[in-house]
C-alpha cells in the first residue's frame, strides 16, 4: 500500500488554495477601474448639481440639487455603492471558499482512512435497518453506505472535534506541537459567522475562541469583523501548513513503509514553495520535515536541512543559514551537498573549484545550474558564467520559469497605468444616510437633501 491517495488529496487542495489566493487580488485590480469611473461620474455630477446651503439639520449640512436630476443621482449613487461593496463581498467569499475547499479535503481524507485502515470501519457500531439491507446488492455496497453515513455524521462536528475524530482514530495525538492550531480555531469559527450571521460577532464565536485561547484582541459582542488582505493571507498559510502536516503525519503513521514516496513529496511542497518565493511557509515545513523521526535515508534529511538553510540565505538572515548548515559534517558527503555547504558558506572559491571538478556528467547538470534557487545569487556574476561555459560549451541563460497569472496581471496592469492609485474623495452616497426633503419654493424647485459634513 503507498499514500498516493493521501498525496492526490492533499495536492488537489493546495492547487485550489493557490488559486483562491491568486483570484482575490486580480479581481480586485480589476474592480478598480470600474470602482473609480462609478465614483468619478457621481462626483462629476454633484460637482455640477449640488448646492451647498447655510441651512443645517440635526447638525448636518443641507444641499439642494434640482428636482429633474434626483432619478439620475439616486442612480449614480447607487452604482457608487453597489461597486464598493464588491471590495467587501468578493474577500469574505473567498475567505469562506477557502475553508469550504479543507472541508472537501477532509471528507475525502475520511474516505482514504477507511480504504488504508478497512478495520476503522468494520468495528462501527453504526445500525442498519432491514429495509437498509434489502436494498444493498452486496456487502461491498452496505460498507460503502456506513462509510457515507459516517463521514457525514463527523463533518457534522466542529473542526476541534474533527481533529480529535481523528486522533482516537489513529492513536496519536495531532494538535500538540502545533502552534497554528489557536489559528485555526479562530478562522473556522469566523467563517461560521460569515455563513450565517453576515460577519457579525456571537456569543458561540466568543465562547469557542476564549476556550482555545484564539480570541482576537478588542473583538466584542455584535461587532462586525472584516476580511482584509492580511487576514486572508493568514488564512491560506495556515490551511496549507495544517493539511500538510496532516496529511504527512497520517501517511507515516499508518504506512510507514511508504515514507521514501513520502519524503520525496514533502520535498517537492517545500521546493516549490522556496521557487515561488514563500518563505514563511517554506521555513515552517522545512522545520517540520526535518523534525520527523524517521527519514527514507540520510540523503532525505540533507535536502531537508539544505533548502532549510537556503531558505533563511534567500531571505538574506545569513547567520542562521550557516548555523543550519554548519550543524552537520558534509566531507563525506556527495558533490551536490557540498556544493550546497560552499554557497551557504559562501566560500566562492571553493564553489567554482568544485563545478570544475563536478564538470559536465556529475551530480549537478545544466537544469540545476538554471532552476536550483541554490545558485540564485551566483548567477548574477560573470565568474560563474564564464565558468559554465568553459564546462558546458554554450553561454549561460536562464531558464525562464512561466510567471503566475497574477504577477503578469499586475505587470500588465502597471504598465498601462490602470493600477496608478487616486486619492480617495469624500462623496454622498447612500451610505451616507442621504436622505430627501419636501420641496422648498425658495429654492427655485429644488430638491432638498442632507448629508453629512
Amino acid at each position: 500500500m503507498n499514500g498516493k491517495e493521501l498525496n492526490n488529496n492533499l495536492h488537489k487542495l493546495l492547487r485550489h488554495l493557490d488559486s483562491i489566493k491568486d483570484t482575490l487580488p486580480m479581481v480586485l485590480l480589476l474592480l478598480r477601474p470600474y470602482q473609480k469611473k462609478a465614483g468619478v461620474k457621481l462626483e462629476e455630477f454633484i460637482e455640477n448639481n449640488v448646492t451647498e446651503l447655510e441651512e443645517e439639520k440635526d447638525g448636518k449640512k443641507l444641499v439642494s440639487i434640482p428636482v429633474e436630476q434626483t432619478r439620475v443621482f439616486d442612480q449614480l449613487s447607487k452604482n457608487s455603492h453597489i461597486s464598493s461593496l464588491a471590495s467587501k463581498i468578493i474577500p469574505e467569499s473567498l475567505f469562506v471558499s477557502l475553508i469550504s475547499q479543507y472541508d472537501s479535503y477532509l471528507n475525502q481524507l475520511l474516505r482514504i482512512l477507511f480504504n488504508i485502515r478497512p478495520e476503522y470501519i468494520n468495528n462501527s457500531d453504526r445500525e442498519l435497518t432491514f429495509s437498509d439491507l434489502n436494498n444493498f446488492k452486496s456487502i461491498e455496497e452496505a460498507r460503502e453506505f456506513i462509510i457515507e453515513k459516517e463521514v457525514e455524521s463527523v463533518l457534522r462536528k466542529s473542526h476541534s472535534e474533527h481533529f480529535t475524530y481523528l486522533e482516537n482514530k489513529i492513536g496519536m495525538p495531532l494538535k500538540k506541537d502545533l502552534p497554528i492550531w489557536k489559528t485555526f480555531i479562530e478562522i473556522t469559527e469566523r467563517r461560521n459567522l460569515f455563513v450565517h450571521c453576515d460577519g457579525i460577532v456571537s456569543s458561540q464565536y466568543i465562547k469557542v475562541c476564549k476556550e482555545n485561547k484564539c480570541l482576537p484582541k478588542d473583538i466584542k459582542l455584535n461587532q462586525r469583523l472584516i476580511v482584509d488582505s492580511n487576514y486572508f493571507d493568514t488564512v491560506y498559510e495556515c490551511l496549507y501548513e495544517i493539511t500538510t502536516k496532516l496529511t504527512h503525519t497520517i501517511w507515516r503513521k499508518l504506512i510507514s513503509e511508504d515514507i521514501k514516496q513520502a519524503d520525496g513529496e514533502l520535498n517537492d511542497i517545500c521546493y516549490n514553495l522556496l521557487t515561488d518565493g514563500k518563505y514563511k511557509l517554506a521555513d515552517i515545513l522545512l522545520d517540520f520535515a526535518c523534525k520527523q523521526t524517521k527519514h527514507f535515508n540520510d540523503a532525505s534529511k540533507n535536502v531537508y536541512i539544505i533548502n532549510k538553510s537556503l531558505s533563511q540565505y534567500l531571505q538574506d538572515n545569513k547567520e542562521n543559514a550557516i548555523e543550519i548548515i554548519e550543524s552537520k559534517d558534509w566531507s563525506a558527503s556527495s558533490d551536490n551537498f557540498k556544493m550546497a555547504h560552499l554557497i551557504l558558506s559562501e566560500k566562492f572559491d571553493e564553489v567554482y573549484n568544485l563545478m570544475k571538478k563536478i564538470g559536465k556528467d556529475g551530480d549537478i547538470n545544466k537544469e540545476d545550474y538554471k532552476t536550483w534557487p541554490l545558485f540564485f545569487k551566483l548567477r548574477n556574476q560573470e565568474e560563474f558564467k564564464n565558468l559554465y561555459k568553459e564546462i558546458f560549451e554554450e553561454d549561460y541563460k536562464v531558464l525562464e520559469i512561466p510567471k503566475r497569472p497574477i504577477q503578469e496581471l499586475i505587470e500588465e496592469l502597471i504598465e498601462n497605468k490602470t493600477v496608478k492609485s487616486v486619492p480617495k474623495k469624500k462623496i454622498p452616497s447612500k451610505k451616507t444616510n442621504v436622505k430627501k426633503l419636501p420641496v422648498k419654493k425658495k429654492l427655485n424647485k429644488k430638491e432638498i437633501i442632507d448629508t453629512k459634513k
